[in-house]
């Protein structure tokens, strides 16, 4: 007989992947992905009009544009990083009270490994604590537009 122990198998359990859900989030990534540029073309347009306008102003009319333009790329993000973060809380917690990762009734892109134990615990905290990482991140972004916007109106 073997004096040493052998290390325990993990589990074979599969979560496995929802075709449906990776189809509806590929479509709205790209929905995302063409929105995103719309805004960006948009908002060079925006930034051509500023710039004549500053350069035809008075400095108090520069100073209000530009003031304008740092709150809003200050307070773009806010809103998917506080729901990002929001999803990740939700995650973590699930997966904890379930004591597996991902949890039964979350959908995966693909196939993965089901954590049980410690892992399942390590990922739920970890998802647990980025998501009030990101939810921070989006108050200090608001707190930062609203800072600017006091310091240069």
């Amino acid at each position: 007989m073997n004096d040493r122990s052998e290390p325990m198998q993990p589990s074979r359990e599969i979560h496995r992947a929802d075709l449906a859900y990776r189809r509806r989030s590929l479509w709205l990534l790209a929905a995302t992905v063409l929105v995103c540029a719309i805004g960006l073309w948009h908002w060079h347009e925006w930034l051509t009009t500023v710039r004549d306008q500053v350069a035809n102003s008075p400095p108090e009319h520069a100073r209000r544009w530009l003031a304008q333009a740092i709150v809003l790329m200050l307070l773009a993000p806010v809103l998917p990083l506080f729901g990002w973060g929001r999803g990740l809380r939700r995650l973590g917690a699930a997966a904890r009270a379930q004591g597996r990762f991902p949890p039964r009734d979350w959908k995966t892109y693909r196939d993965v490994n089901v954590l049980r134990d410690r892992a399942a615990l390590d990922w739920s905290r970890r998802s647990e604590r980025l998501g009030r990482l990101a939810q921070n991140a989006a108050g200090l972004l608001v707190a930062a537009a609203l800072a600017v916007w006091l310091w240069l109106s």
